[in-house]
């Protein structure tokens, strides 16, 4: 075989081919690996999107889900929302009637009370009237002495207060402050007649104490033992179990008592001590029997708290008639009433 010689041009070209071959096909290699490399990337990267769309797409459905339930509820809420603007609108209306009735109901009431103060002004005035024509006609023929008739009666006329307290911290909670008489019953200890109402409380309870000052005597009677009325009369004891020799002496003689029932007309005077008047010295305030009520006398002589409790003299017979006792019956009162004193002495 014959031999073929190479120079070392051709060497050198076949070597560099070679390398270059080498080189070539070693590149080439190293794209493939990177091409397959990204390729792989490339899938994987799909997949996540893939993933990813799909919990969107989850998302989506979700919020649709939502959306629905939200529109469900605004309509709901709407419906609601009409129904009670619908309800309030009917009560509106209902309330708006309802306080048109009640204004037209309250003038009908206001007319119908001007009305009703109107008569009770005339009546009033019309009684008033009355009043002062027989007081006026009985003073021109009245022929006894009022001054010296009070004089007798004023020395048992009682100025009284009664103290009330706590039963077991002993703290004063009231005060009544009255006018009494100065008397002694058969066997029974020396007196001090009054109202009801000065031995009690506003619930009824007895006083814890009371005490009464006389006009010409400077001791002060004290006592705790009150006994009021058990018939509903305005009526009270207040009983002195150990009497001064001064009252022991004004009550030795009991006063004379009215037995004939008085005329519409006569005169009487109250003697007591009203809050406006004096506290050392008896009041005396002037009237007549306007009226009759039941057990009680109607007067238009002045009573009020003060001297209610205290005598009412029939001025004619110089006699005790009874005891004063404030209170209001009715609408028409500037007339006082005045509990006869049999219903004391027979109580």
């Amino acid at each position: 075989m014959k031999k073929i010689a190479l120079s070392r041009k051709h060497i050198f070209i076949l070597t560099a081919s070679a390398v270059g071959i080498t080189v070539l096909f070693a590149g080439g290699y190293l794209i493939f690996q990177g091409i397959q490399k990204s390729k792989e990337e490339i899938i994987a990267q799909g997949n996540t999107l893939k993933a990813v769309v799909e919990a969107l797409s989850a998302q989506q459905e979700e919020l649709w889900s939502i959306k629905k339930d939200l529109d469900i509820n605004q309509k709901s809420a709407d419906k609601k929302s009409k129904e009670l603007e619908k309800t309030l609108t009917t009560e509106k209306a209902k309330r708006t009637i309802e306080t048109r009735n009640l204004e037209e109901k309250i003038q009908q009431a206001e007319l119908k009370s001007a009305t009703t103060e109107s008569i009770r002004k005339a009546l009033e005035e019309s009684s008033q009237k009355k009043i002062s024509t027989l007081e006026d006609k009985i003073s021109r023929t009245n022929t006894y002495n009022v001054a010296s008739i009070i004089s007798l009666w004023r020395p048992i006329i009682a100025n009284v207060e009664c103290q009330f307290r706590y039963s077991d911290t002993g703290r004063l909670y009231q005060k009544n402050s009255g006018s009494g008489i100065a008397i002694k019953f058969g066997n029974a200890p020396s007196a001090i007649l009054t109202n009801k109402h000065v031995i009690t409380d506003d619930s009824g309870y007895g006083a814890y104490s009371c005490s009464a000052k006389l006009p010409d005597s400077s001791d002060l009677i004290t006592s705790s033992d009150t006994r009021s009325s058990a018939n509903g009369y305005d009526l009270g004891y207040i009983y002195i179990n150990e009497p001064s020799a001064y009252l022991k002496t004004l009550t030795s003689i009991f006063p004379s008592l009215c037995s004939q029932k008085p005329a519409l007309g006569d005169e009487i005077v109250v003697l007591g001590y009203p809050s406006i008047g004096s506290k050392e010295n008896v009041t005396a305030t002037e009237g007549i029997v306007s009226g009759f009520d039941g057990n009680y006398l109607v007067t238009s002589a002045k009573v009020e708290q003060g001297n209610s409790g205290g005598a009412a003299i029939l001025l004619k017979d110089n006699c005790l008639l009874g005891i004063p006792t404030f209170v209001t019956l009715g609408k028409v009162e500037s007339l006082a009433r005045i509990l006869d004193i049999w219903i004391a002495v027979d109580k």
